[in-house]
């Protein structure tokens, strides 16, 4: 159930319904929903917002939505922890967790220790705060300079005196100089950028930063905001002896242009952070396998094969989301979907997309795999996996998997999903065991 935790932010997992907030905040996030459509399909909205019998309800993406009027919405994602009912600060950590994997903010420190220290700020406030943190680091190491060209009329000489500026602006006084010479500056593009970036998030810093924000922005005292942040962006230039500037303009990418999410806006809208949990999930799990199991190598989007062609030329490339390899042999492909499937329901197909399964079953047959495996939310109605058979006569038996994967537990759910596939592909010869739980069904 949503919960106000100020008169200004609200709190929501996924799929539940926004309290109702004022005429005008409401109606700015109506059109919110229904401005920013999907780039792959513009006649449909992103899964953003959804509006359901006059009212918004949350969906698939996970984030902060910021309105003009100063509300915080922020949206957590829905994570069944099967014993309790979690508190929203613990659901904050959980997915910080997630985030440390997701492929747009690998650049940020997500270690155990800020996670611990972070998970009961809002999610603008977290990522407020590890940027601050690196733009500490960054200060510590001294700002960048560089020698800048600059002509002045001084009462005093330095430089070199440009003749006929002086002629003409000092003819009738003679106690000034008009002179050219080289300024040793932090006025350059990327200080203006961090310092403009600064300055907008001196509202958004939950007030447990507000001393730390003070002191940096002294430190950028010297350093004009950027009038035209784009053209900055555009000019800005990191050498080699500039690499701690790395992850902070990551960061001002981040909070200035939206960079590494997917961009939303409307005039309503002030700032909008919004992570898809499908991407999320999906990073995820691809890097739970990296860690916690050597049997296999984990590709993620690949390896790419044709699945067609068209007079040689090669068509409709197919590209696996997880795939298991030893050597260069595809031994299982995987799917990750942050979709809710019910293992405890009567019917046979359990909730499980039947697009899903085509997909699945194109890339096993095209790899030669003996099993294929889509990985599920671990919740109350999925404690167990799921197998089922492909009904074809086409080379060596197929085989299904539906896994519950612990986004608590990442390393027990390797664990069990690499334990089910080895033991059912190591022996073919053999009758396989069903798993403990487990379903058997046809397709």
């Amino acid at each position: 159930m949503a919960y106000q935790t100020t008169a200004r932010h609200i709190v929501v997992e996924e799929h539940e319904a926004l309290p109702h907030l004022g005429a005008a905040e409401q109606d700015g996030l109506k059109h919110f929903a229904l401005a920013n459509v999907d780039e792959d399909d513009p006649q449909r909205a992103r899964p953003v917002l959804a509006l359901r019998d006059g009212g918004l309800r949350a969906r698939n993406h996970v984030g902060v939505i910021e309105t003009s009027h100063g509300t915080v919405v922020e949206i957590l994602p829905k994570i069944d922890f099967a014993t309790s009912e979690a508190s929203k600060p613990e659901t904050r950590r959980v997915f910080l967790e997630m985030l440390r994997a997701y492929r747009a903010l690998r650049f940020a420190e997500f270690n155990q220790a800020s996670i611990k220290a972070l998970h009961r700020f809002d999610m603008l406030s977290v990522f407020v705060r590890l940027f601050l943190d690196d733009l500490v680091r960054l200060t510590q190491r001294g700002l960048a300079r560089h020698y800048q060209p600059v002509e002045e009329n001084l009462y005093c000489l330095r430089g070199r005196i440009q003749f006929p500026q002086h002629i003409r602006l000092n003819a009738a006084n003679r106690a000034s100089f008009y002179v050219g010479f080289d300024e040793f500056t932090a006025d350059r593009p990327v200080n203006r950028l961090i310092h403009t970036t600064i300055h907008r998030l001196r509202t958004k810093a939950h007030p447990d930063h507000w001393q730390l924000l003070h002191q940096l922005r002294v430190c950028f005292a010297d350093v004009p905001l950027s009038e035209r942040p784009d053209v900055d962006w555009q000019h800005r230039r990191i050498d080699r002896t500039m690499r701690h500037y790395d992850t902070v303009m990551d960061w001002v990418g981040l909070f200035l242009f939206n960079h590494g999410l997917a961009t939303f806006g409307g005039e309503h809208i002030n700032r909008a952070l919004l992570f898809p949990m499908e991407q999320v999930f999906e990073d995820f799990v691809v890097d739970a396998f990296r860690r916690y199991q050597r049997q296999y190598d984990v590709r993620a989007q690949g390896p790419q094969r044709a699945f067609a062609k068209i007079d040689a030329a090669n068509a409709f490339t197919m590209k696996p989301d997880i795939t298991l390899m030893h050597g260069k042999t595809v031994r299982f492909v995987l799917d990750a979907k942050w979709k809710k499937i019910d293992g405890t329901s009567s019917g046979p197909k359990h909730d499980v997309v039947q697009a899903d399964v085509y997909q699945l079953y194109s890339y096993g047959r095209k790899f030669g795999c003996r099993s294929v495996a889509l990985i599920y939310p671990k919740r109350r109605q999925f404690q167990s996996p799921l197998r089922y058979e492909f009904d074809d006569a086409v080379g060596q038996p197929l085989a299904l998997w539906c896994f519950p994967f612990d986004v608590l537990q990442p390393s027990h759910s390797v664990g069990d999903i690499i334990e089910e596939l080895s033991g059912r592909t190591g022996k073919s010869t053999e009758t396989p065991k069903r798993p403990q739980g487990a379903v058997d069904q046809s397709l």
